[in-house]
């Protein structure tokens, strides 16, 4: 389809909603994996833009409609509206009923696959897995496994943003595909430069309130408005 959203126009429209904290806006982040990242896409203000969201979808999953899919995943929260718009538009190509499900997150950490009728609709099925930002691949991993352990035929992975050096590999499916890439640096705790630089932690977005609770002394900043 030659109207699909390229990966310039996602990338503006993510900059136009304030989505994109690029490493030379001098920012700190810490990942859902433990590690401190320079760079990070909030996905939260696109979510009311559904038309938005929509289009970002479409294109994504543009690239595995002819894979079968016969259930659409995404891990909560961010990812729940792309199940909802991933299932919607491979029935309108292909035809035929594809579910739409999340796995919820658990405590302390991880995720579930805990609502009533979400592992029937696993189990046994072709599933494309979605995501919203895949930064150092932890997370999604989980869903991955979490979708395998209920009988669940992985057939890919597709993002609307992920940061260089993942891969289909890296994941550990056949096919992944994002449509745009947001690159930026990752370090272990005990080696981020960031650190040594004592950049101040942002703590409203990502999981720096945890390292920030865990170093009371260190400086922190709140970027949301």
């Amino acid at each position: 389809m030659s109207n699909l959203m390229t990966e310039a126009e996602a990338l503006q429209a993510l900059k136009d909603k304030g989505s994109l904290y690029a490493p030379e806006d001098g920012y700190h982040f810490k990942g859902a994996s433990g590690k401190h990242i320079s760079g990070y896409c909030n996905i939260d203000p696109v979510l009311p833009f559904t038309d938005l969201l929509s289009k970002m979808t479409e294109a994504i999953i543009e690239n595995f409609i002819d894979d079968g899919v016969e259930t659409v995943i995404a891990p909560a929260t961010g990812g729940i509206p792309l199940t909802q718009w991933g299932s919607h538009h491979l029935q309108k190509i292909n035809g035929g009923e594809v579910l739409g499900v999340w796995a919820d997150k658990a405590k302390p950490e991880g995720f579930a696959i805990e609502r009533a009728g979400f592992a029937e609709a696993i189990k046994g099925q072709k599933v494309l897995v979605l995501e919203d930002v895949v930064n150092t691949m932890y997370s999604i991993k989980q869903v991955i496994e979490l979708v395998r352990e209920h009988g669940g035929d992985v057939v890919g992975l597709g993002s609307v943003v992920a940061n260089r050096g993942v891969s289909a590999e890296a994941l550990g499916v056949n096919k992944f595909f994002n449509l745009a890439t947001f690159a930026y640096d990752s370090w272990k705790e005990a080696e981020c430069e960031l650190c040594a630089r004592k950049v101040p932690m942002v703590i409203d977005i990502g999981h720096g309130d945890k390292f920030a609770a865990a170093h009371p002394d260190y400086p922190t900043v709140k970027v949301l408005k």
